[in-house]
């Protein structure tokens, strides 16, 4: 069985491995690799099937490798499977060789045909990893490599303004599950004092002896997780992101954002269901959400233009009806309306081009003049009122930007009298004595001791402001973003009781990818490249192996599982006090805006519009 379970996940590692042995023009041996650990996956499923029915349909539990282990923390790839994960697997293993047959000709002759298949691959990797996932940890895992994958197919077609502006819009707003996510599984730290297994978990129903406030965990844990689900799942009001990620190919928008990807917010809370189920207030917001999205989204789709809007608005709609399923406690009946979703808005997608094309040249030899709308009767007004809301989609992708990001850069505009020089010039002398304090604790009274991790977090999320409004220079918002990271492991380390160990693995991954972006800046400034922030430079045309080294870099910079910043990072929050809440909220904002810039500077120096003439280039509107 766990020879079984194992082979799910390394069959499409080492077929990712493999393919990258293949250039762009080996078309035929890409293929074979990538459908061929589709099928060998899809035996293993049918094994694991028989296995699972003759174990009495109990769950399965493995406990994997252990990454980092301590007296409190247990960093474990636990694996789990039961009957909800199982019917998951078997609807994505099937889709996802549905569309890597389909993309064989879709994408033949694609400059990116490789990266394409690629990043298919690392997609159902991850979406392997998430579905299996034992414990949070794993869960994140997965988690974090299909937010990944979804930048790059977003932004496939590189070379134009929209795919790339639109994936940066996307992950921006993934940000905010991630750290949801991640605050979640700290708070678990906190409540239980251990790391949680699936196939153990109780819920949040028995007191603990060591928490002080305990109706604080009741609604923060599943809070933070049902804000992952609705991002991840495009509710309301996040919605607006996934029409804008429609962008990429029409198979990679099939895969992820019509069937697979767009329903894991409802797997997430079907697998964290312990968390909130005894909490009737969560179950009313689940349905609310629910029904608020099924309604503005049927409204939406209705008077859209573009064929693939109307199909993802349509598609929300339905996780919608899955959000007010869960919160009725019918994961059945959920799980077995994603399969039915999930395989039409697949089909839907696949095979509306063909549709597009047939109805342009149905109108061009059959055309009937729409009837005259009247204005005049109160209902008309309504009526009117509301096509034009549904036009504009209820302005949710203008809300999100003055709710979420415009605040941010104004007030990272204030400390625009702030110049480079003297940024640095501040951080050096303050940094090292925060440094001398942290190894000297007894020169400082404890009344100011006590409030120096508030002090540095909140120097430290000065420094991240000042990074996420910086224009001119990738190499000074690269090295703000170095600096915050030295001043948010200052704040850690005032915390009583603290492994400075965890602070080295933190600073390790730091380091490592800190010194090797800079290495890739300095390269594309010695050849004379544009490396400011002012507009997309499209570097990625003439220098795919520095890209490829640059984002390398700004995963293991923005804390990317299993690189050592994200252990030190995980291991470094638990250290957190329950009663620290400034403290949290400051670090929050630190962790989302860190990944926030970091991609954005991998973006405008590497993807958009090239800037050499005698390059052919597609044009802002294409």
């Amino acid at each position: 069985m766990e020879l079984l379970v194992y082979t799910l996940i390394l069959t499409p590692f080492l077929s990712l491995v493999i393919s990258f042995l293949f250039s762009n023009e080996n078309e035929k041996p890409i293929f074979a690799i990538s459908i061929a650990g589709v099928v060998i996956n899809y035996l293993a499923l049918i094994a694991i099937l028989f296995l699972w029915i003759g174990n009495d349909f109990d769950p399965i539990f493995i406990k994997g490798p252990v990454l980092y282990q301590t007296d409190d923390i247990d960093f474990t790839i636990s694996l789990f499977i039961d009957g909800y994960g199982l019917v998951y697997l078997f609807t994505s293993t099937f889709l996802t060789g549905i569309i890597i047959v389909f993309s064989k000709n879709y994408i033949h002759r694609e400059k990116g045909y490789k990266r394409f298949f690629n990043n298919i691959k690392f997609f159902y990797l991850g979406l392997l990893v998430f579905l299996l996932s034992g414990n949070l940890e794993t869960l994140f895992l997965g988690w974090e490599i299909l937010g990944v994958t979804s930048f790059f197919l977003i932004g496939f077609y590189r070379e134009r303004y929209l795919p790339v502006k639109n994936a940066m819009k996307v992950v921006s707003l993934y940000r905010v599950a991630d750290i949801s996510l991640l605050l979640g599984i700290w708070l678990c730290h906190h409540y239980f004092g251990y790391s949680i297994n699936f196939n153990d978990l109780d819920g949040l129903h028995s007191p603990q002896p060591h928490i002080v406030n305990e109706v604080f965990y009741q609604f923060a844990i599943p809070g933070l997780f049902l804000i992952a689900a609705m991002v991840k799942s495009a509710q309301f009001p996040f919605s607006s992101w996934l029409p804008r990620a429609m962008e990429g190919p029409t198979t990679s928008s099939s895969i992820f954002y019509g069937s697979l990807s767009a329903h894991i917010g409802v797997f997430l809370l079907i697998r964290t269901a312990p968390f909130w189920e005894g909490n009737y207030w969560f179950h009313y917001i689940i349905a609310a959400i629910g029904l608020v999205t099924l309604v503005l989204s049927t409204l939406t789709g209705r008077v859209q233009s573009s064929v693939k809007t109307q199909i993802a608005y349509s598609s929300l709609a339905q996780i919608g009806v899955m959000f007010i399923e869960v919160s009725l406690g019918w994961y059945s009946l959920a799980i077995v309306h994603f399969v039915g979703n999930a395989l039409l808005r697949s089909h839907q997608l696949l095979i509306s081009p063909s549709i597009l094309s047939y109805k342009i040249h149905h109108q061009f030899f059959h055309f009937i003049q729409p009837k005259k709308q009247g204005s005049s009767s109160f209902w008309q007004k309504i009526k009117l009122s509301i096509y034009i809301l549904s036009i504009k989609e209820f302005n949710l992708d203008g809300f999100m930007y003055r709710s979420l990001w415009n605040p941010l850069k104004k007030i990272g505009n204030l400390f625009n009298f702030m110049t480079f020089k003297m940024t640095l010039g501040m951080i050096i002398p303050i940094y090292f004595a925060g440094l001398y304090i942290v190894y000297n604790k007894t020169v400082i009274p404890n009344v100011v001791l006590d409030y120096l991790p508030e002090f540095f977090a909140l120097f430290s999320l000065i420094i991240i402001l000042k990074a996420f409004v910086e224009r001119k220079s990738a190499r000074n918002a690269w090295v703000l973003i170095i600096t915050n990271q030295l001043l948010q492991s200052l704040a850690f380390g005032f915390n009583d009781h603290f492994d400075y160990n965890q602070v080295h693995i933190y600073l390790s991954g730091i380091v490592i990818s800190g010194i090797l972006g800079l290495w890739v800046i300095h390269k594309l400034k010695s050849q004379n490249k544009n490396h400011s922030l002012n507009q997309f430079q499209g570097n990625v045309y003439e220098h795919p192996r520095l890209a490829f080294v640059f984002i390398v870099a700004c995963l293991g910079l923005a804390g990317f599982p299993i690189t050592p910043t994200f252990i030190g990072e995980d291991l470094m929050l638990g250290h957190i006090h329950e009663n620290q809440f400034p403290l949290m909220i400051i670090i929050t904002l630190n962790l989302i805006l860190d990944g926030l810039v970091i991609f954005r500077i991998y973006s405008r120096l590497f993807l958009g519009r090239h800037q050499k003439s005698y390059h052919e280039y597609a044009y802002r509107s294409s």
